[in-house]
């Protein structure tokens, strides 16, 4: 793909290459095994942000779950600090918006460190609007480029001295995180999964602190 993409960049004259921003999914194993932040990793993420932006962005990721297209496309109207949620309407990718990849509306919500932190980020002289998106271009307002993103999340990390996991494993740390204090159905409309089974890896993945007690006393005489 990327071979015929650089052949296209220079028989059309793209000024980019369109593919170059596009997370490539996790390899499959056999484990279904994943990777994930702990909750004093992440605090060190956001405390190595560039900006107030960027450590809002790392930050919600983390504790709400949304995927880096829907971060983007997050509008200020979204935001309901009063009722503690996050609305996710959209997703922001290769150019274009599009619904979630789950195809439907959802609610997330909002822990309140996630809240004070998109509060502090409104405070900004220009585009705190409800129309206006909540993370923006630096310059213009518009959507956020993606690859700059991605470039100082990763600076970011080295400056944490954190483990080059990827910016999506903050979203598989929210699922390993609420999967251990809610029920699965809760945890999947929270994620947008389309299919339950989608959500019960992080069933698998986070053991429950009781589950050896409960497994002594099926065997208590």
């Amino acid at each position: 793909m990327g071979g015929i993409m650089k052949r296209a960049r220079k028989a059309y004259g793209l000024p980019f290459n369109p593919v170059t921003d596009v997370e490539k999914p996790p390899a499959p194993t056999a484990s279904g095994d994943i990777e994930v932040f702990s909750p004093e990793e992440v605090m060190a993420l956001v405390e190595a942000a560039a900006s107030v932006q960027d450590a809002a962005i790392y930050l919600t990721a983390a504790f709400s779950g949304l995927r880096r297209g829907e971060l983007i496309a997050l509008r200020w109207r979204d935001v309901d600090v009063t009722g503690s949620t996050i609305r996710v309407r959209a997703s922001y990718s290769d150019g274009a918006l599009a619904t979630p990849k789950s195809g439907k509306v959802r609610s997330v919500p909002m822990a309140p460190n996630v809240t004070e932190a998109l509060t502090k980020l409104r405070q900004r002289p220009l585009w705190n609007a409800d129309d206006d998106l909540v993370f923006v271009g630096r310059r213009t307002g518009t959507f956020l480029d993606g690859r700059a993103l991605r470039r100082r999340y990763q600076d970011a990390l080295d400056r944490a001295g954190l483990r080059r996991l990827r910016f999506h494993d903050l979203r598989h740390t929210f699922g390993t995180r609420v999967i251990a204090k809610a029920d699965i159905r809760r945890v999947q409309e929270w994620m947008g999964h389309a299919d339950v089974k989608t959500t019960m890896r992080y069933l698998h993945y986070t053991p429950r602190k009781d589950d050896a007690a409960l497994v002594a006393s099926a065997f208590d005489a």
